[in-house]
């Protein structure tokens, strides 16, 4: 069995937008879909065979879940 892969969902959407800034692009992270776009890393790290995972340092919540806040109630 190969070794499990595995791979910052965060730090593929950095890889991929200094990608697109090296292509022309101009892409802008818009407010409130942070969501979005780890959902769609992540779904991309599986297609491709490769596990989404942070480093247990980032994954920590040191914003005083400010983060959270502003999702559940819009603060």
């Amino acid at each position: 069995m190969p070794e499990q892969q595995v791979y910052d969902p965060y730090r593929l959407i950095d890889d991929v937008e200094g990608l697109l800034i090296q292509r022309g692009h101009a892409p802008v992270r818009l407010d409130g879909r942070t969501g979005d776009r780890v959902a769609g890393a992540s779904r991309l790290l599986r297609g491709l065979g490769i596990d989404p995972l942070r480093a247990p340092g980032d994954a920590l919540d040191l914003d005083g879940q400010i983060a959270y806040q502003s999702r559940v109630h819009g603060d």
